[in-house]
């Protein structure tokens, strides 16, 4: 059909682009007013997995929902290996994890037939944490190997740890008279993956300047801690005594320091290196030792049958939704990291994608 333009009507399509481009730059930088509502789209689903990513994709599911009133959208965070079951198993559409999917978890999805795109989302730093009370300040990766690995396993004392450290080759001066609790991410966890990884891995592995020929190291956390899939569970624990000590992400963390419910405590790599403290700028150059990658996995066969769901991923990846990262206390990703992400997303690239 040819609609034949005159002097009014070119006028009044001149004045619809004003007011349109009016209304566009008028809701850039908002992420209320930049959230499109998509008129009739319908919905609900589960998103599932790590407690430490929670946080971001809650706060992008609440911001969905209010526009796109038709769409459902629970969020759960078992744990980023409790999710990749579900996720593996097709019963979700998104499985969130604090750490890449493990290569059994890959080969389980592979197995189910369940494709997936896997999308980093922000940075987190695991932060060490102890009671304000405790005069504590800093610890090693070799003072947390002593106080947290396997070989630890049924010390009570922070001194304790002292005559391990004289073993392995380190110097160790906590001070007696400090009981030990330790609180921290159960098994299911990709906190407590990573925290064994970067941390005790590092130190069995001769990083910290060990001399890993003289003595055997383990690679493994001390069974004999309180553990929970609940971050605030563990922040409450480390409030509960005067010497506690756990290890929960940098959002949760921060969040506990504010409050006067935990200290944070600064780390160095080696024994004598520099005490840094967790922040949003030591966190994104990686000068805090133990910064980690966010994620986010997402099932192609469900985002190809279910608009809701790939509206919703949308929305995570535009601009306005990454707001959310760094609003729940996560650090962004790069500039050419977060470019890469979001055209991991566009080109809907499949199967693994960062390392």
């Amino acid at each position: 059909m040819h609609i034949k333009r005159t002097g009014r009507t070119r006028w009044f399509v001149a004045l619809l682009i004003i007011i349109s481009l009016f209304t566009v730059a008028c809701g850039s930088g908002n992420s209320e007013s930049a959230t499109v509502v998509e008129s009739g789209l319908e919905g609900d689903f589960l998103v599932s997995g790590s407690s430490t990513v929670f946080p971001i994709v809650q706060k992008q599911a609440e911001e969905f929902a209010a526009a796109n009133p038709g769409v459902a959208i629970a969020v759960e965070g078992p744990g980023s290996g409790d999710g990749a079951v579900k996720f593996c198993a097709g019963e979700v559409p998104i499985g969130n994890a604090s750490r890449l999917y493990k290569d059994e978890e890959v080969a389980v999805c592979s197995e189910n037939g369940i494709d997936f795109i896997e999308i980093r989302r922000g940075i987190d730093g695991i932060s060490v944490i102890t009671s304000p009370e405790n005069a504590v300040e800093c610890v090693s990766f070799n003072d947390i190997y002593a106080l947290i690995s396997e070989e630890a396993t049924g010390s009570e004392r922070w001194s304790d740890a002292n005559s391990l450290l004289a073993e392995m080759g380190a110097a160790g001066s906590f001070a007696d008279g400090m009981d030990l609790e330790i609180y921290g991410p159960g098994e299911e966890s990709g906190t407590f993956d990573s925290f064994g990884e970067i941390v005790i891995e590092s130190v069995a592995k001769g990083k910290t300047g060990l001399d890993t020929d003289a003595r055997e190291f383990v690679e493994t956390i001390r069974p004999d801690y309180t553990a929970s899939p609940n971050d605030n569970v563990i922040i409450e624990g480390i409030g509960s005594g005067p010497a506690t000590l756990g290890w929960v992400g940098y959002a949760f963390a921060q969040e506990a320091a504010d409050a006067g419910t935990a200290k944070l405590l600064q780390v160095s790599m080696e024994d004598g290196g520099d005490c840094v403290s967790p922040t949003p700028e030591s966190i994104a150059d990686a000068s805090f030792p133990i910064a980690r990658y966010l994620y986010t996995y997402v099932n192609v066969a469900m985002v190809d049958s279910d608009p809701a769901v790939a509206a919703f991923v949308d929305y995570m990846m535009s601009d306005a939704g990454l707001e959310s990262v760094a609003a729940v206390g996560y650090v962004d990703l790069s500039a050419a990291d977060q470019a890469l992400a979001q055209a991991i997303w566009d080109q809907r690239t499949q199967g693994r994608s960062w390392s």
